[in-house]
């Protein structure tokens, strides 16, 4: 009678995980739905949706799921509380019109408390020569441009089976700084995201909402004009009636407010082949941004051993204006190097768009 109570309460387990894989796999369809519009130029802080990470890249950016490794922090941040040592990533990019991005991440693990991560994300643009109508060719000045958010992350395991069902959950709050001349514009955001491991297989599902903050708005001198005062100079500086002349008086130009690039992701993952020498993964997530349609993404990895890595990936863009999408494909490959107790690791990832041309990635990372 023992054996059948336990048969059919792990029956019950199996059909409680299902059910819910299931409801998730809904959401996830629901929410990749090819009737998307299109919000394009509507947020601001388009620095935010670059996303770290010379292997997720590789994968098409396919890794709300999957989630394993210190760049989850930007990507998902219940992820890092699968890390199991104190990891360190730096991913340098060489971004389009000769921009330069990096990323710095950190993260520790802490018994009964959770795993603490911070990141650094900075990018910049080559100075400008600055231009006026009386001189348009240049005026011998120039300008710089840069933008900048510092992240605290935060996630912890909420439960686990013996089945192999997981839960974890994850925060992480930025602060973001954009400077152009001698105008900024600061502001503040959090990113909330879920981990579950369904204890079906290896079935992973993330969700992520990104960039959830207040507007944020540019000032600074330059939008001010000159002093003016009143007065005709014609006549010097008598004046017949001295009560009637304005004070000095200024200008100023008043820009609009601009919402961050807020997204919604939602991931799989699943092991396709697991035989302890073999490892292959599937990869996708579905994202529902604020400024744009809908995009889906789609990543593969293969692992030999767990020191070779070989990754592709493809983004597609739903909507009406997928046509003009200048993302597509992917490609990259890694490497783990053990030095004792500690895993140095070598990611690289390449990115075609189309009539941009092209873009490279290399991430550097330490486990220790």
């Amino acid at each position: 009678m023992k054996g059948m109570s336990h048969l059919k309460l792990t029956l019950f387990n199996h059909k409680e995980n299902l059910k819910n894989t299931l409801l998730f796999i809904l959401l996830f369809l629901w929410g990749v739905s090819g009737h998307a519009t299109t919000n394009v130029g509507t947020a601001g802080a388009q620095f935010l949706k670059i996303g770290p990470g010379a292997r997720v890249d590789s994968l098409g950016g396919a890794f709300g799921a999957l989630a394993d490794d210190v760049t989850s922090i930007y990507w998902n941040p219940a992820g890092i509380s699968q890390l199991e040592k104190t990891s360190f990533s730096d991913t340098h990019t060489v971004w389009l019109a000769d921009v330069r991005y990096n990323y710095l991440a950190f993260a520790t693990p802490i018994k009964n408390i959770g795993t603490l991560g911070a990141s650094v994300t900075f990018l910049n643009v080559p100075d400008t020569e600055i231009t006026t109508l009386a001189k348009p060719d240049g005026t011998g000045l120039w300008y710089s441009a840069w933008d900048t958010a510092v992240s605290l992350a935060y996630a912890r395991q909420l439960y686990e089976q013996e089945s192999g069902v997981k839960l974890s959950v994850g925060i992480n709050a930025k602060y973001i700084h954009q400077q152009i001349h001698r105008e900024s514009a600061k502001g503040v955001a959090i990113d909330v995201g879920t981990l579950y491991h369904t204890g079906w297989r290896s079935l992973r599902i993330g969700m992520c909402f990104s960039n959830f903050g207040p507007e944020m708005r540019f000032g600074g001198p330059d939008l001010e004009s000159g002093t003016e005062v009143a007065g005709d100079p014609r006549i010097g500086s008598y004046r017949p009636f001295p009560d009637t002349t304005n004070p000095a008086r200024k200008a100023e130009l008043e820009t609009i407010e601009f919402p961050l690039p807020s997204n919604f992701r939602l991931g799989l993952a699943y092991d396709m082949i697991d035989s302890g020498s073999n490892l292959l993964t599937l990869a996708l997530d579905a994202n529902h941004p604020n400024d744009n349609s809908e995009r889906l993404n789609i990543g593969m990895e293969y692992w030999y051993r767990k020191m070779a890595a070989i990754r592709g990936g493809y983004k597609f863009r739903l909507g009406e204006d997928r046509a003009d999408d200048e993302e597509g494909l992917t490609l990259g490959l890694g490497i783990h190097l053990n030095l004792g107790r500690r895993i140095l690791s070598l990611d690289y990832a390449y990115a075609d768009f189309g009539r941009l041309q092209q873009v490279h990635r290399v991430s550097l990372g330490l486990q220790f």
